[in-house]
């Protein structure tokens, strides 16, 4: 007998050169426990939740800005961290010292979505409207590059479609993305850039970065145009304004003659007119006053006359008579006024 007839399990070798354990060992046999290790079994290791930054006062730059904080919370989420663990992590980010932060930690229960709102109202972000009317009226800087323009142009349509998911106002993101691209069209300094950009605007399914893409080549292109237009320019100037310096210097000299002659024919007009005046002019013999009164001047007696030359009497001068010269200025001496009845 051989072993394989005395062994009732035993092992044979297939045609591929594998072994095969047979008999009735191998249907009977109970199956073993697998032993794996149960630590690796268990929920999957994961860090814990940290806020990169510090959430400091609105405005400061060097602290969280409000969009990368919620970009942080929203990736949090997304990785299976719970809202407890979110909101704690949020709690430590915030700089101590801060009332937001004394107040947070002592509001108890306090659920992802109040917290999101109160962060919110801390960094005193506007509305949906008031941004969409923003997005309305932009435009380029006069410092400001066409790619800087469009970033922010970029940046400010995904606020308002941001904000517009936490605010109750809705806007439609169509209608987000229409606005977007009638103010970049009309935004933009440069007509040629303008031009070329507004076709590409129209298009729906252009992503973003292809956006980007073409902006720089189409300011590149530009840039050069320009270069190439003014050295030609620096060619062409010298010689332009040769000719414009002569031209001017012989409109001076024209303009000096002219002005010579115009003066030459007022100095005559002058001369001719004071010809006139003083051909015309008789000379007026002088005004003197007569010495004496009316009375002595009659008489022939002016140089012995001691009456008063306004009213003819004795005993004061004409600097301090009383009588006008109207009234007893013309009457002689000895005569009297008539008294009216």
């Amino acid at each position: 007998m051989s072993d394989s007839e005395t062994d009732p399990v035993g092992v044979t070798e297939e045609p591929t050169g594998e072994p095969t354990i047979t008999g009735s060992a191998s249907a009977t046999s109970p199956p073993q426990p697998s032993t794996v290790n149960p630590a690796l079994t268990g929920p999957p290791y994961r860090k814990e939740l940290k806020i990169q930054g510090q959430i400091g006062e609105p405005g400061q730059r060097d602290k969280l800005s409000f969009m990368s904080l919620v970009h942080q919370i929203e990736g949090a989420v997304k990785k299976g961290y719970p809202d407890s663990e979110i909101v704690a992590a949020v709690i430590k980010a915030v700089t101590p010292g801060l009332q937001l932060r004394s107040y947070l930690e002592g509001r108890e229960e306090l659920e992802l979505k109040v917290l999101r709102r109160l962060l919110r109202a801390h960094f005193q972000e506007r509305g949906a409207t008031e941004l969409y009317q923003e997005l309305c009226g932009m435009a380029q800087g006069p410092k400001e590059s066409p790619q800087t323009f469009l970033l922010r142009a970029l940046a400010l349509r995904q606020k308002v479609l941001f904000a517009s998911k936490e605010c109750d106002v809705k806007y439609d993101k169509s209608l987000v993305e229409s606005m977007f691209a009638h103010s970049v069209s009309t935004g933009l300094l440069d007509s040629d850039i303008r031009g070329e950009m507004r076709p590409l605007l129209l298009q729906d399914k252009l992503l973003d970065e292809e956006l980007l893409e073409r902006m720089n080549k189409i300011v590149s292109r530009e840039t050069d145009r320009k270069k190439k237009t003014q050295t030609k320019s620096h060619l062409v100037a010298p010689v332009e304004a040769s000719r414009a310096k002569a031209v001017e210097e012989k409109d001076k000299k024209g303009a000096g003659r002219s002005l010579y002659d115009e003066v030459q024919s007022l100095k005559a007009q002058i001369n001719e007119i004071h010809q006139a005046l003083t051909s015309n002019t008789q000379p007026r013999p002088p005004r003197y006053r007569r010495r004496g009164c009316t009375m002595c001047q009659k008489n022939g007696d002016e140089e012995s006359c001691h009456h008063c030359y306004k009213c003819g009497k004795s005993g004061h001068f004409a600097r301090g008579c009383r009588q006008s010269e109207n009234g007893q200025g013309s009457l002689l001496r000895g005569e009297e006024k008539p008294t009216n009845m």
